[in-house]
C-alpha cells in the first residue's frame, strides 16, 4: 500500500508542477522523497538537475527565475537551513521567486535522533528570515502546490512548503 500511495501522491505533485508551468526542477536525495524525485525525473516536461548541496538547487532556482522560467527545490529542511543567507538575499534583495518542496525531517515522524534539531529550528529559521511556509500533514495537503508557486510570484521570493511524511506517503510509514 504505502509504494502505491507515495506514487499516487508524486504523481499528483508532479502533475501541479507542470501545470504551473514549473520547467526546472532541482533536488538532493531523501528518504522520504525518493518517489517524487523519480516522478520529476520521469516527467518530460520538467528538465531535473541532482546537486550535491542544498545551496547550488537554490542558485540553479534562482538562475531560472533571473531567465524568466519557473523552477521549484526539492530538498530536505537541513537544505533550508544551509541554504538560509542565500534564501534571504534571494527573498529581500534579489526577489526572486520559486518554490521549495522540503521534507520536514525532526518531527514526531522521524526515527532518527540525529534530525530532532531540525525539526525545532526549520519553522523559526524561515520566519527570521522572512520567506513565507507552509506545512503539509496529509497528502490533501500539497494541493497547495499550484497556489504556492502563484504566492512566491506576487510576493517576489522563495516560499516554502514543508511536507510532513504521512503528506508524502498517505499516512504509511
Amino acid at each position: 500500500m504505502s509504494a502505491t500511495n507515495e506514487a499516487a501522491i508524486a504523481e499528483r505533485v508532479t502533475a501541479a508542477l507542470v501545470r504551473a508551468r514549473v520547467e526546472i526542477a532541482a533536488s538532493l536525495p531523501d528518504s522520504w522523497l525518493s518517489a517524487l524525485i523519480a516522478r520529476i525525473e520521469a516527467e518530460p516536461k520538467i528538465k531535473h538537475v541532482r546537486v550535491t548541496r542544498e545551496d547550488d538547487g537554490a542558485g540553479i532556482c534562482a538562475g531560472a527565475s533571473l531567465g524568466g522560467k519557473r523552477a521549484v527545490l526539492v530538498c530536505q529542511n537541513a537544505g533550508l537551513l544551509l541554504s538560509a543567507n542565500a534564501l534571504a538575499g534571494y527573498a529581500h534583495h534579489h526577489q526572486l521567486p520559486f518554490l521549495i518542496l522540503a521534507v520536514y525531517r525532526g518531527t514526531h515522524e522521524d526515527r532518527f535522533y540525529y534530525q530532532m534539531y531540525k525539526g525545532l529550528v526549520t519553522e523559526p529559521l524561515l520566519r527570521g528570515i522572512g520567506v513565507p511556509y507552509h506545512v503539509a500533514d496529509r497528502p490533501e495537503d500539497l494541493d497547495i502546490v499550484e497556489d504556492a508557486i502563484r504566492e512566491s510570484e506576487l510576493a517576489r521570493k522563495p516560499v516554502v512548503l514543508l511536507m510532513r511524511h504521512a503528506a508524502l506517503t498517505g499516512g504509511a510509514s
